[in-house]
This record gives C-alpha cells, sequence and structure tokens, in this order.
C-alpha cells in the first residue's frame, strides 16, 4: 500500500532516513529466571519503508500483539482472549513426555495481510502475475524456555479469513486518503466473499554462541528448525543473530518466527540500568508444500496457480535495528526480502517491504 503520492517524490526518501534514525533503541530484557511484565507491540509493513516503492505482492500488513506477563516463580498465564486452548490439545495430542520447560510465555496476536498484483487499475482479473488475496487473523503463541536455557520451543495456533471484502476496504481507503489511485481488481482475490483457513506452527530455537562485553559489543546466534501447517504449509531452518548492545535474552528475539504480517511471539522487555542499541538480522530457508494465497483453498478463483508453477525452495533475509526510549518504549525498523514464489510470468519477481514497530512493557 503506497503512503506517499506522486506529487511528493523525495517524501519517501526523506521519511526512511528517519525511521532508521529514529529506531534503534531497547531497554533491556530480563534474564530468563526474573520476572517479565506484560507488553504490546504494533507492527506495520509497507513498501514505502523499503529501498523501493512497488504497490504489489506483499504490499502491506498490519498487526498487534499482547504478551502477559511471566512472574519468577510459579506459572504464567494465557491472556484472557487466547487460542492457548487448541495449542495444549495439539501439545498433548503430539508430544512424547520430555523434560519440564524452566519458563513458557504467551502471547495473543490479531492483524491483517493484503496482496494485490503489479497493474491494480484493471476492473479484471489480472492472468499470469500474483492473485489479490487477504488475510485477517487471530493468533496465540505458546513459547517454552528450556531447563538448560539453550532451546526454545514455540508454538502458535492461528484462525483467520481469506477473501474478505475489509482488506479491500482498507487498502483503498488509505489510498484516498493520500491520494493514492485505488486497487480496481479485489472481486478476483482469492476465496472472494470469505473462507475460513487456519495454521500451526511448530519451531526450535537453539542458541549456539553468545557474547557479553563490558565495551557493548554483545553478540548472539542461534538456530530455528521450523514447520508450518495449515494455509501455508512447510518447513524450513534458518540461522539468526544481533550484535551491539544487547541486554536481553537470545530467546526473545527471533525474526523467523514472521509470516509475513503474523510476528508469533511478541518481545519480552522490560526496565535495565543498560540501555540497548543493537543490528539484527537472520537468513530463513524452506521447502514450501502450499500457500492458500497463491493457490486458493476450496473455492474456485478467477486467478490462482498450482503447486508445480510454484517454487518449492523460498530464501527469506531480514536486517534490522532496535532501540529503547524512556519507559520501556521499543522502536524497531527492518527490512525484508523474499524470493519468487512463482516460476514464471510477471510474478516471477523479488519482493521486498520494510517494517515499522513499537512496543512498550507496563
Amino acid at each position: 500500500m503506497h503512503i506517499i503520492t506522486e506529487a511528493k517524490p523525495g517524501a519517501r526518501h526523506q521519511i526512511l532516513p528517519l525511521l532508521i534514525f529514529s529506531c534503534g533503541l531497547i531497554t533491556g530484557i530480563t534474564q530468563a529466571d526474573t520476572a517479565i511484565p506484560a507488553g504490546w507491540r504494533l507492527s506495520m509493513d509497507n513498501d514505502v519503508i523499503a529501498p523501493n516503492n512497488n504497490d504489489r505482492d506483499y504490499t502491506g500488513g498490519i498487526s498487534f500483539i499482547y504478551s502477559s506477563a511471566s512472574p519468577a516463580t510459579g506459572l504464567s498465564r494465557p491472556p484472557r482472549i487466547s487460542l492457548d486452548a487448541a495449542i495444549g490439545f495439539i501439545e498433548q495430542t503430539l508430544d512424547r513426555p520430555g523434560e519440564t520447560p524452566r519458563r513458557t510465555f504467551y502471547a495473543t496476536e490479531a492483524g491483517m495481510s493484503v496482496f494485490t498484483p503489479e497493474d491494480t487499475q484493471r476492473h479484471a482479473a489480472v492472468y499470469d502475475d500474483r492473485p489479490y488475496a487477504s488475510l485477517l487473523f487471530l493468533s496465540s503463541s505458546r513459547q517454552t524456555l528450556s531447563a538448560n536455557g539453550r532451546q526454545a520451543i514455540t508454538q502458535t495456533f492461528t484462525i483467520g479469513a481469506l477473501g474478505l471484502v475489509v482488506s479491500a476496504d482498507v487498502q483503498n481507503a488509505l489510498h484516498r486518503q493520500f491520494g493514492i489511485a485505488t486497487a480496481k481488481g479485489w472481486d478476483y482475490q482469492i476465496s472472494a466473499d470469505g473462507e475460513p483457513t487456519l495454521r500451526y506452527s511448530r519451531s526450535r530455537q537453539t542458541l549456539h554462541w553468545a557474547h557479553k562485553s563490558t565495551h557493548g559489543m554483545d553478540y548472539d546466534l542461534s538456530s530455528t528448525f521450523k514447520g508450518n501447517l495449515g494455509y501455508l504449509t512447510d518447513l524450513g531452518w534458518g540461522i539468526s543473530g544481533r550484535l551491539g548492545r544487547i541486554n536481553s535474552p537470545w530467546w526473545s528475539h527471533n525474526p523467523l518466527l514472521e509470516e509475513y504480517a503474523e510476528r508469533g511471539t511478541a518481545h519480552a522487555t522490560h526496565g535495565a540500568s543498560r540501555r540497548q542499541f543493537y543490528l539484527w538480522g537472520g537468513l530463513f530457508v524452506r521447502a514450501r508444500v502450499y500457500n492458500a494465497l497463491l493457490q486458493g483453498q476450496f473455492r474456485d478463483n478467477a486467478v490462482d496457480y498450482s503447486h508445480a508453477q510454484l517454487n518449492p525452495l523460498i530464501a527469506t533475509a531480514w536486517l534490522g535495528l532496535d532501540y529503547v526510549l524512556a519507559g520501556n518504549i521499543r522502536l524497531s525498523y527492518s527490512w525484508h526480502g523474499q524470493t519468487s514464489e512463482i516460476r514464471h510470468g510477471r510474478g516471477n519477481r523479488f519482493m521486498n517491504w520494510g517494517t515499522f514497530s513499537i512496543a512498550r512493557n507496563f
């Protein structure tokens, strides 16, 4: 979704440096055995804060995530609005008895992801390109830290709706607000008029290296093995790391959990005597079996793709900065890039977008 008009071509070049400059602050997260307060995080994805400004592919998203408090002793509880019962049922059904987790953290998230083809001005289906698609979702996450403190397992259960007209209404309302031409082909989106969907995700993050310096040049490096089952079905592995002034546990930050607007977990932050300012990044490679946002589900669609028309291997990379203001307010900016999901045609192109987020604990 564009939010800069053509009448102001220099504006996007001014906004990006300002956002990057303002996004470096993060106060410390406490270590695994101290109390962690409740908190929230608001994230906005858009191409206007990416190096280019193409209104296509994953064109925008928004999410709000709330994480419940985790006391130093005793049991933490899911938020009042939560799908954690579904995670508990899946865990009891699939898991073998194992070690007792050291800590457990809970979060609930709601948001929207929006996708469009490159040509949004046609009042007709756009063939040979990515179809219009949208997802409104509600998800819950459960993150458990192992007894040795070197592994974190995150489970996420998501329910959502594909193809709702509200997605088109939101995008076009923003376009009208900023003088941008509205998208004309939303009648031809995947699962037009709405269709329910769901996803279950499970990941295992392992810490490999970590170093704490008295000079503010800390680092950590971890790997993540992750699987999705549902409207996205795939299996992948990746690495992520941080470098800079870090005063938060390694498991509190993992970009590899993200699926477009869905973040998977909220950052657990807490006041600390030492501010944080660090660079972070990640690389994730997955073998994808199914993507309902391109292939559809049960309904017939004006434009969709078969599995044979999609690339089975997809790579995604992230690069970002985190910083914290007074009062446990954290700002973050990140760039995301992804290899093409479509094998041939106009839809065969690299995607990239920017994310700006603000988070606070209380």
